[in-house]
């Protein structure tokens, strides 16, 4: 497995390499990352997505479950909950519960309520 998660980096740093400001490009390569367990350099690639894919509901949830992974819960929450809203714009219930059901276990975990996010 850990071969195969270290061509897959290569693969998307490839990939990002022709691609350099493709959204989606970055995306990849931070799922990539987030599966061979690199969690940092993932948080930068899908920060680098909406940066050109503000709207993407998944790079926004996959930040929340990141951050949250690294014990940043403010920003964890600050995605998740803006991840929610994009999926509800996008008519995508089943993601939209799951970004709630995240955001309610978030905010037990970090102790905040939800006035304490700006």
């Amino acid at each position: 497995m850990f071969f195969f998660e270290n061509k897959e980096i290569k693969k998307r740093k490839k990939e990002l390499s022709l691609q350099p400001n493709d959204p989606a490009a970055h995306f990849n390569l931070g799922a990539a990352y987030n599966k061979a367990g690199k969690l940092h350099d993932a948080i930068k690639e899908f920060e680098k997505t909406i940066k050109g894919h503000p709207n993407s509901a998944e790079a926004h949830f996959n930040l929340g479950v990141l951050y949250e992974s690294v014990n940043q819960g403010e920003k964890a929450i600050v995605h998740i909950v803006k991840a929610g809203n994009l999926f509800g714009d996008k008519n995508d219930a089943v993601n939209k519960m799951e970004s709630r059901r995240l955001l309610k276990e978030f905010y037990r975990k970090f102790g905040f309520k939800p006035e304490d996010i700006e």
